[in-house]
């Protein structure tokens, strides 16, 4: 069965739903589990005339997003000790979460991608997350959705 599951999280409730489950399935069968939170970069593209934020604007926003992070990946660690999973976790920083997912699967060898079918920007009319449906309709890895 799987020996390597990758579980995404965005901090949201949909998110730890998904955490529980791999946690759960992880446990029955002697997995081992990397839980991977992925934030994007500060950008400028699309600003109006090249103006950019001044550097104390661009830190703080940076900070905001690791901060955030942390906050994810401690939850996780939590949830992963209240199910008896020892888990490792990672905080990447890309501008499109779905392709560091399947990169980061392949760099580890997962053999299972554990994902909530939506994230924490709530899109309640479509029926499957974009980052979810991107890593199912572009990687190899099998993925597990979990509503």
């Amino acid at each position: 069965m799987y020996k390597n599951i990758l579980v995404t999280t965005d901090g949201s409730e949909f998110a730890e739903r998904g955490l529980v489950h791999a946690f759960k399935l992880a446990r029955s069968i002697g997995a081992k589990v990397t839980v991977l939170t992925v934030t994007a970069p500060y950008s400028v593209s699309g600003l109006p005339g090249g103006w950019t934020d001044s550097p104390a604007f661009i830190e703080r926003f940076e900070q905001e997003w690791n901060e955030y992070a942390d906050k994810s990946l401690a939850r996780a660690r939590e949830l992963a000790k209240e199910a008896e999973v020892e888990v490792h976790t990672l905080h990447e920083v890309a501008p499109h979460p779905a392709t560091s997912i399947i990169e980061t699967a392949k760099e580890l060898g997962s053999d299972l991608i554990v994902m909530a079918s939506h994230g924490r920007r709530g899109l309640k009319g479509m029926l499957l997350g974009s980052q979810t449906y991107e890593v199912l309709t572009r990687g190899n890895t099998p993925v597990l959705v979990v509503k």
